[in-house]
């Protein structure tokens, strides 16, 4: 984690970012209002169940949303103060790998299996820094050096098959880190490796955001992570932001009852071996059928009559916010 964050200027900040998709069953609202602000050296989590909104938040920010279905419909999104909603389409791919990189949740679908290593990791050379192949090849030698893979020059040759899941993921990452963007984007980076290799890449990624000073975005449904490797953390649930701040104090006083439930939900050392760990009963509502107030009412034990008008997101603390209307009347320390 930096140690500092806040000394240093916003290098992304997204604002009140609204992104929908047309479907048969209509429009539907998949991210709804979301803001967050990321700082040089500085990693965001964004965390929550599956279809809360994090991968679409991502795919918007890099302007890969599905076309002609999914549309950014309000809201802004800025690298460095440049909007990068009404860029042009055609300038975006300056952006994508030059100045934002993305890591994938599953390096084999992200990486082209009929192509070597060293020609999908060339081409990101030859497309933001340099025409010479022979450099663009020996910059790929260098970055594979760089993010642990032994005996590089050879790697380059190799295929994608032939590497395993953990090296394959190391490539993916010197793909995104090769022009030293100042943002990358990490979808569930170790979501598809064993858990030694996900400790292994989740030290990579610190030590290049180290020597690089790079701000990330890290995007997981996994608290351990978030709390091994963020400064601050944004808690979504259907398409919203349910509670906002730093990583310690989120973990240490959990406002949200969502959040609470997500915390709760954690094996510890403490939790006796055959103990039933508590679940948050229901599951997430259909985007084709929200609740018009709290998204997380139907699944909420704290619910009354004012869970049926939408909560604003409110400030708890100094940067600690949470959308939720009776967070003053909720017992503290994740008491529930």
């Amino acid at each position: 984690m930096s140690e500092s964050p806040t000394a240093t200027p916003p290098v992304l900040e997204v604002e009140n970012l609204v992104t929908t998709f047309d479907t048969d069953a209509g429009r539907l609202t998949a991210v709804d209002g979301v803001s967050f602000t990321v700082r040089a050296g500085q990693t965001v989590g964004i965390v929550g169940e599956s279809g809360c909104g994090k991968s679409v938040t991502a795919l918007s920010i890099m302007r890969l949303l599905p076309q002609p279905m999914g549309q950014i419909r309000g809201g802004e999104i800025r690298l460095k103060g440049k909007d990068l909603v009404s860029l042009p389409i055609e300038d975006m791919h300056d952006i994508r790998g030059g100045k934002i990189g993305m890591i994938f949740q599953e390096p084999m679908t992200a990486l082209n299996p009929v192509h070597t290593i060293g020609r999908q990791l060339s081409e990101v050379f030859l497309l933001h820094l340099t025409k010479d192949p022979k450099d663009a090849w020996q910059r790929g030698i260098t970055m594979l050096e760089k993010v642990g893979i032994p005996a590089p020059a050879d790697r380059m040759h190799e295929y994608p098959h032939q590497l395993s899941g953990g090296m394959r993921q190391r490539v993916v990452i010197a793909m995104a880190l090769a022009c030293e963007p100042s943002v990358v984007i990490a979808d569930e980076p170790t979501t598809a490796l064993d858990v030694t290799i996900q400790a292994q890449i989740l030290e990579l990624m610190q030590q290049l955001q180290r020597d690089l000073g790079i701000a990330i975005v890290l995007i997981t449904h996994d608290l351990g992570v978030v709390a091994e490797m963020c400064d601050e953390v944004v808690v979504m649930y259907a398409g919203r932001v349910a509670e906002s701040g730093p990583v310690e104090r989120i973990f240490e006083h959990p406002t949200h009852p969502y959040t609470r439930g997500l915390l709760a939900s954690i094996p510890r050392l403490t939790t006796p071996r055959k103990a039933k760990l508590p679940v948050i009963e229901g599951m997430v509502p259909s985007l084709a059928d929200l609740p018009s107030g709290c998204r997380f009412q139907n699944r909420c034990p704290h619910r009354d009559e004012r869970c049926d008008q939408l909560p604003p997101l409110e400030e708890v603390a100094a940067d600690h916010h949470c959308a939720c209307h009776r967070w003053r009347e909720l017992p503290p320390n994740n008491a529930n």
